[in-house]
């Protein structure tokens, strides 16, 4: 059953202006970092669970009655921002050229509402997922019809959570919520808890007394400061149980079977115009399954070069030395920046779409069908190539494998523009792709063949890989075209000079550092493989005895449930879908219960993956220069941090000294 979907829209576009720079505006000046983060997040919620219907609502300015029952409710909260209050309205203006209901009513807030909406929905037979940032709406979850979609930061990092996942995120049932939440109290709305109470002890409290009555039946049971402060804050706790529960009984008039999805495809195409969404409207086509016309009044076109092979060196001299180009490597195997490179196909400026500054002109319209240049790998050899490759003025998506590539070559390559991977990662972020295929069609009408074996590298019969070529020459024409859109969407955003300034530059950076390697000391690797090898066996061999079985599997979690919890009788904190946890955060928790067997066991897993990951890992990456040569990459974390694979060298542990060495 496709369900529907319940969103708190204060929360999260609150929620997505703190999470993205407040200098996201378009060209007029308008700030959209809030209705862009909203929109996204709509749109991940309408690809991720296909709803049936959606509504939205939204908090009101007016007192409701929380503040009449108590006039310190959220009154120490300041005033929205101006530029996110401004925001409010285009979130809105986006919801309704989706064709998406939204509501609110004054006196009531969000959250009831949407407890009201639910509760009829349940009635009907439906189920809900609701969507939001505020853990008040957890006391509504209800197997198996009601679920909820926490935003837990940013504008993607989401928790589904139905009743086991409430008891496991808080320690109480939803049911319990409200009780457990009057406890520890909620700054956010000026509610104060008990001092002295977080949420473990807000959670054994509840769940050995079975709420507030019970718990303020046996006061005195409990330790002295416990038991003073639970009997000088009860008015309190009462008061907070109060206020936070929701109401399901808001006078609202909706309509159930009338919540579909209905966009209006000229008014989306405006307004996403307007607010320069230029990445979202194919992530929203997407979402919304046939609905591509939103985005495009045309089919898009697929990309087919006519490839013309470099009549000679001095030929291709005086095409790098021209104004600007396009270029794309082609290598002899599926690894661009490792494999053997068999030539650079290139695009020149004066043909197609975008100019020497690297913008598409006004009246440019580009054609699918451009002549790209194939400059075959023994033309770098000619001392005119390689002067003209060091300073040629180019744009390239992922140009670091080129340049990687041609400094083994002997070309230290120093005329990037634009980097069309890392222009489409500063205007979206949260986007989990960025190859050259996905980003083109997020930002031009053309899309890419699909690949036949031959293009993607396979072997032919008589073993030899072929199309390079081929495949190089569609890449360059896909940076052709999508030079100029993604430029102006840098620009757009205000990232013009975050680009140049940095991350450009950085670019040839990574490609040396790649190249050149880095240093290891293979004797002192295999010395400390072999030592933790010898202190893993120790280990593994002391546990055994311990648990008393000679075949046990230390890195097996049924095993080690058998030990710990059936034969042991831990007692264990967390429950997964499988069965109990046996991670390192539940085994710290149960390490006072049995230390001689837990704390080696911690030590045991830390030393193996040490052994296993690092120790033995980095040895197999060697390369015959005695160096380790990762890929360093700009475009896989969100928060704009470097990270590394082939292998990972940026997540060595160094608590112990062993990391360290």
């Amino acid at each position: 059953m496709a369900p529907l979907v319940l969103i708190d829209g204060n929360s999260l576009t609150y929620r997505a202006f703190f999470a993205l720079p407040s200098d996201m505006a378009t060209a007029s000046g308008q700030v959209t970092n809030a209705v862009f983060g909203f929109t996204s997040m709509l749109i991940n919620v309408l690809k991720d669970h296909r709803p049936g219907g959606v509504l939205v609502a939204f908090d009101r300015p007016e007192p409701t009655f929380r503040h009449d029952a108590d006039p310190e409710y959220k009154a120490q909260r300041e005033a929205a921002p101006d530029i996110l209050r401004q925001q409010m309205g285009l979130v809105r203006e986006v919801l309704d050229a989706l064709g998406i209901t939204t509501i609110d009513l004054a006196g009531w807030e969000a959250d009831d509402l949407l407890a009201t909406v639910a509760e009829r929905a349940v009635e009907a037979g439906k189920e809900v997922l609701i969507v939001t940032g505020d853990r008040d709406v957890y006391q509504l979850v209800r197997d198996p019809s009601v679920r909820v979609l926490y935003n837990r930061r940013g504008v993607s990092d989401y928790a589904l959570y139905d009743e086991a996942g409430i008891v496991e995120r808080t320690g109480v049932t939803p049911a319990q919520y409200p009780e457990y939440a009057a406890m520890r109290g909620d700054p956010s709305d000026n509610l104060p808890g008990v001092p002295g109470v977080g949420e473990k002890t807000a959670a054994k409290l509840i769940n050995a007394y079975g709420g507030l009555d019970g718990i303020f039946a046996h006061v005195e049971d409990q330790t002295p400061k416990l038991r003073a402060s639970l009997a000088e804050h009860e008015a309190r706790v009462r008061r907070n149980h109060e206020l936070m529960i929701l109401r399901r009984d808001a006078p609202i008039d909706v309509d159930l079977d009338t919540l579909a999805v209905s966009p209006d495809p000229q008014e989306v195409k405006r307004l996403f115009d307007f607010l320069e969404f230029r990445t979202l409207g194919d992530r929203l086509a997407e979402a919304l399954e046939g609905s591509a016309e939103i985005i495009a009044d045309d089919d898009r076109q697929p990309l087919e070069p006519e490839v013309h092979d470099s009549l000679d060196p001095a030929a291709s001299a005086t095409l790098l030395s021209g104004d600007l180009v396009s270029v794309a490597g082609g290598w002899d195997g599926l690894e661009p920046g490792r494999s053997p490179l068999a030539g650079i196909a290139v695009v020149a400026s004066g043909d197609g779409a975008v100019g020497a500054d690297g913008a598409a002109g006004d009246d440019a319209a580009p054609a699918t069908v451009v002549d790209v240049t194939w400059i075959p790998v023994d033309h770098l050899d000619d001392p005119a190539v390689a002067e003209a490759m060091v300073t040629a003025p180019m744009r390239a998506h992922d140009a670091k494998s080129l340049m990687r590539s041609l400094l083994a070559a002997g070309i230290d390559s120093r005329g990037l523009r634009l980097d069309t991977a890392i222009a489409a990662y500063l205007v979206d972020p949260a986007q989990a792709r960025y190859d050259l295929r996905d980003v083109l069609e997020r930002f031009t009408p053309f899309v890419m063949p699909d690949e036949s074996a031959a293009d993607a590298g396979k072997l032919d019969l008589d073993g030899t890989v072929i199309d390079a070529r081929m495949r190089a020459a569609r890449a360059a024409l896909a940076v052709h075209h999508l030079a100029g859109p993604v430029a102006k969407a840098v620009d757009a955003y205000g990232m013009t000079n975050l680009y140049e300034r940095f991350e450009n530059p950085l670019v040839r950076v990574l490609a040396q550092m790649e190249h050149v390697g880095i240093a290891v000391d293979g004797d002192e690797l295999r010395t400390l493989s072999a030592r933790l090898d010898s202190e893993v066996r120790r280990l593994g061999g002391e546990l055994r005895q311990l648990a008393g079985r000679d075949d046990l599997n230390l890195n097996s979690p049924i095993q080690l449930r058998q030990i710990l919890y059936d034969e042991r009788g831990l007692n264990p904190p967390k429950r997964t879908k499988t069965g109990f946890s046996t991670d390192a955060q539940t085994l710290e928790k149960l390490r006072d219960q049995w230390p001689e067997f837990i704390g080696p066991l911690l030590q045991y897993r830390e030393l193996e993956k040490l052994r296993s990951t690092y120790a033995e890992g980095l040895l197999a990456e060697v390369a015959a220069d005695g160096r380790i040569h990762a890929t360093f990459n700009q475009t896989v974390a969100r928060t704009g941090r470097l990270s590394s694979d082939r292998p990972n060298l940026h997540n060595i542990p160094v608590r112990r000294v062993e990391g360290r060495q």
